[in-house]
Formats: structure tokens, sequence, C-alpha cells
């Protein structure tokens, strides 16, 4: 009975409860870590599915749009200038929803669209950025179907 009494104590000891304390803090720190990684992921979907059709809509919308007005680029010059501005406001606020994937394709669709001179003598630059808009769109549909089988 003292035997057992002694090996109690020995573990209640102030060194002991110590080295305890300090693995159950790091172990709390680390559980604290991966459930706050959790929930901003599990935001990140439900704003994207929150937000993300009405988004995506309005984009594919511009993005035909600009089809429309890019067969008559010269016509319509004033027209691709604002479809291209309503692109990349709606990709701004996309990328406030989307994952890092997609957040590095809109950054890259954004810059193309910030870097792209819309003059008629431009007309290959301004179908690349189309073409880019279009792929982007394309991306964040299918994004936003996976999203049903996610959560």
């Amino acid at each position: 009975m003292i035997r057992l009494s002694s090996v109690i104590q020995s573990l209640l000891d102030r060194e002991t409860l110590s080295l305890v304390a300090d693995f159950l803090s790091l172990a709390g720190f680390i559980l604290s870590m991966f459930v706050l990684w959790n929930v901003r992921k599990l935001r990140n979907v439900y704003r994207l599915r929150a937000r993300g059709p009405a988004l995506i809509k309005e984009l594919g919308k511009a993005s035909t749009n600009l089809s429309k007005f890019l067969n008559e680029l010269a016509d319509f010059l004033p027209q691709v200038k604002e479809e291209m501005a309503r692109a990349a406001v709606k990709l701004r606020a996309l990328r406030r929803h989307t994952g890092s994937d997609q957040k590095r394709t809109i950054k890259r669709v954004l810059r193309a669209i910030d870097q792209c001179e819309i003059t008629v003598e431009n007309e290959e630059q301004v179908r690349l950025v189309y073409i880019e808009i279009l792929k982007i769109t394309e991306e964040l549909k299918d994004c936003q179907k996976d999203l049903n089988w996610e959560v």
C-alpha cells in the first residue's frame, strides 16, 4: 500500500504536473488552430455558396456581352470597356469568397484586365482577356457544383 501511494505521490510532484500541464497546453493550442482552420474553411464554403451563384451569373452575363461586342470592336469600344470593368468588379467580389486555387486564377485574370489596353489595334489582347474571363467563369461554375458534394 505504501508502495502504490509513493508512486502516485511521485506523479503528483510539481515537476511532473508542470510537464503534464505544458503538454496539455500545447495540445490545446494545436487543437484550437485545427478548429480555427476548419471554421474558416467552412465559412468560405458557405460564403461562396450564398453569394457565389449570383456573382458567377453576372460574370457570365458580362462575358456574353463581351463576346457580342468583340465581333465589332470598333463600334462597341466604350461598351467593351464597361463590361471589362463590370467583370473586374465581380471578380474582386468573388476573390473574397473563394479558395486559394481560384484566388490565384482570379488574381491572374484581374492583372490581365488591368494591363489590357482596350483599343481597336489591340483587339487580340482584348480577346485573350475575354478568353481568360470565360475560363475563370467556367472554373467557378465547376467549383460551385463541387460544393454540393463537400459539405
